[in-house]
Formats: C-alpha cells, structure tokens, sequence
C-alpha cells in the first residue's frame, strides 16, 4: 500500500513538473473603448439598436395626397457599441501557446435589451507552430478579419459586409509561408437564420465551412470561403405525424486586399448563396407552392426552396494628410428570388409558411466617403456621410421577383463619432 502511494506521489509530481515546465509567465490584458456615435437621417429607413445599425431606405408610404410619409428626419446617438475585453495569454499545455479572449458591448441581444452587456467573443485558441485550433464563440468565416471596411458607420460595413458570430469549433492550418486552410463547424447563436430558433439544432448539423487563405495581408492578399447549413423546420405537423424534410442551402464567398503604396490601399468583399438570412442579408427561404403537386394536404410534410441573393461592397485607402485619414465605401446587395414557385399564402401580415426578410426589396446600394482625425492611437474623431438607395417592389410573382416596382428612394445619413481606446 506504501509502495502504490509513493509511486502515485511520485506520478502526479512528474505531471506537475511537466505542465509548469510548460507554463509561462501568465500575462492579462483589460482593454476597450468608449465610442460615442451621433447620426442624422432624412429618410425613413430600416434601423435598429437606438438607430446605429444601419440597413437600407423603407418602401415609400404615399398618403391620398401622393405624400410620401417617410420622408422625415430623425436624430439619433447612443454609445452602445462601447466595448470592454479581457485577455490571458502565457501559459503553454500540450506543446501549444494558449490565448484566452473574451470581449462585450452593449448593444443587448436584441432591441429589448440594449444597453446590457452582450457577449461578442468568447473563445480560447491553442496554437503550434504551423497550425492552431480554436473553441468557443467567435466571428463566422465569411466575417474575414484582414479583409475589413474602415467606415466609421457600425459593423464595418454591415449590411454589405456580414455580421454573425457564433459558437464553433475552428482549425487552422498552415499550408505554407502565404497559404492557410481554416476548418469550421459552427451553432447559431445570437445570429440565426429566420425561421424557428431551433432549425439548426432539430437539422443535426452544424454550419460547415472551408477556406482558403493566401499571400501577405500588408501587401496582397486574398482567398475563398464555402459554407453549408441544414435547416429542419418542423419536426411533427398539426396531426402529430413525425416531419422528416429539411432544407441545405450553400453560399460561396471571395475576399481580396492590395496595398499599392503611398497611402493607397483596396479591399474587396463578395458572397453569394442561399437564404443568407443568417449574416444580415436578404433571404429567407419558405414553402414549395404545392398546386400542381399530388400532396395537397398542407397539414403534412412539404418541401422548401431558399431565395438566393448576392452582396458586395469595395472599400478605398486614400493618401493620409498629417493626422487626416481618407476613404470611401461603396455596397451593393441584390435578392434573386427563387428557383421553385412559391406558397405566398399570408395571414395577419406574415407569410403562413415561409421565413423571409424584407422580399419585396429588389436591390439597395450605399456609397459612403468618410474623414477620420487621428488624434493618437487613442482618440479619433470622424465624420462619415452615406448617401444609400433602394429599390423597392409593388408586388412580386410567386418566385420573389418583382412585378410592378416603386420608384427608387435613398437616404442621407451624416454620421458622427469620437473614441477613445484604452
């Protein structure tokens, strides 16, 4: 008994001696910034949390006087998107240098809770020399981080560029010195695709996505992202029979950045696919109009068909002056309807059987110069003006596309910010 207790004290001192000979000196980082933002419109325009996340110009809504009514201003401010981070790096386990980040805003998980603490990462990534694995909730792959707007609008871009973060579990791995694979199986979170919250977790499939990498982000850069989702809907109908159907959609994704040199720099971003719902763009996906079918029993199981859309933005460096910095954006989004005709039944506003954003909006578009005074790393103060267009249907065939259209609208926004890193 003696002997086996000696040899297990011997054991677990050998363990320990090995996970501190890995570990070194720990270091912890607070970090954030405060952010002010004010904006003003002169169009009424889908928006959301106080206002700061932009999307794109309503419908017009003529009265009997052929006024339209949301032609009306509107002032805003909020320090929502304010941002607090902390992060632990220095030990090393398993031959790999681990790095734990978690970081907040305050824009809440939804309009009813803004100004609470939402989380935006939370993950811990373990790195060896050529490759790294990731746990935890972080930016979706198409959310690619070399290739970002500098705007001073929220969401880098956003509804152009994607907003998702989600849980995941990602692999990198270094194919060479300018060429990286990323793996990622990923669960919505905060950022699902329209439809029933638990359409992902009933499908029994994660978010599976693949990319490629290659070249130098400070000189040329770029590469392609594919990505795949099923979603189950349903899993019983009204008669309690058991729901078997379930629909995939695919996007397809390229990326690119070059530095040109004397302050010039370009980044662009483009994705297309089905029911892109999930990353703020317009999509959605509904049931497969069954008139011609010999199921006509809307009770049981049906079958689904997604809209397809396209969104690209390209976003310009301009030569610095002293502390000025320069640049423009510009963003163009585009729904393509569907490939099947679909079941447009509706009741209290809402289509019975489908799950779309906005599918009445054909087409929307943003061109956006900005000014940004660098005070020091710390503080910087910028003004950004955004003229955005959308064009808007009347009504729409049985595949989403647009029978009878409005005329074109657009809204001014002026955007204002101050922020200060620490």
């Amino acid at each position: 008994m003696k002997k086996a207790i000696v040899i297990l004290s011997m054991l677990f001192i050998s363990v320990s001696s090995f996970v501190k000979a890995q570990e070194n000196k720990v270091s912890y980082k607070f970090g954030g910034f405060i952010e002010f933002k004010s904006y003003f419109d002169d169009y009424r325009s889908r928006v959301s949390r106080y206002d700061h996340i932009y999307f794109y110009p309503l419908a017009p809504k003529l009265n009997t006087a052929g006024e339209d009514l949301n032609s009306t201003n509107s002032l805003n401010a909020s320090v929502a998107t304010s941002r607090l981070s902390f992060t632990v790096s220095g030990i090393k386990l398993l031959n790999a240098d681990i790095t734990s980040y978690i970081e907040a805003d305050f824009t809440g998980s939804a309009e009813a809770y803004i100004g609470m603490l939402n989380i935006r990462h939370a993950y811990f990534n373990m790195k060896w020399e050529k490759s790294s694995l990731l746990f935890g909730q972080t930016s979706h792959l198409t959310m690619v981080n070399e290739v970002t707007p500098s705007t001073v609008a929220f969401g880098a871009g956003y509804p152009f560029n994607p907003l998702n973060r989600n849980m995941q579990v990602q692999y990198t791995a270094s194919l060479s010195k300018n060429a990286k694979l990323v793996l990622a199986a990923s669960m919505f979170s905060g950022h699902n695709s329209l439809g029933p919250a638990k359409a992902q977790a009933q499908a029994g499939l994660p978010n599976l996505q693949a990319q490629l990498k290659f070249g130098d982000p400070a000189k040329v850069f770029g590469g392609l992202t594919f990505s795949y989702k099923l979603l189950k809907p349903r899993t019983a109908d009204a008669q309690n029979n058991l729901i078997s159907t379930t629909i995939g959609s695919y996007d397809i994704n390229a990326f690119f950045r070059a530095n040109l040199g004397k302050g010039f720099g370009i980044k662009w971003w483009g994705i297309y696919g089905e029911n892109l719902s999930h990353l703020g763009i317009i999509g959605g996906y509904g049931r497969v109009d069954n008139t011609f079918s010999s199921n006509s029993n809307e009770l049981l199981d049906y079958k689904y068909d997604n809209i397809k859309s396209y969104s690209t933005w390209l976003d310009i460096d301009l030569p610095s002056a002293k502390n000025f910095s320069f640049g423009i954006f510009a963003g163009l989004q585009k729904n393509l309807g569907t490939d099947a005709l679909m079941d447009k039944t509706m009741a209290s506003g809402d289509y019975t059987y489908g799950y779309y954003k906005d599918p009445n909006l054909v087409w929307f578009s943003r061109i956006s110069p900005r000014i940004v005074y660098n005070l020091s790393k710390k503080l910087i103060f910028g003004v950004e003006y955004s003229l955005s267009h959308a064009q808007w249907a009347k009504s729409t065939d049985m595949k989403f596309r647009a029978d009878e259209l409005h005329p074109v609208n657009h809204n001014n926004r002026l955007e204002f910010i101050a922020k200060y890193s620490f």
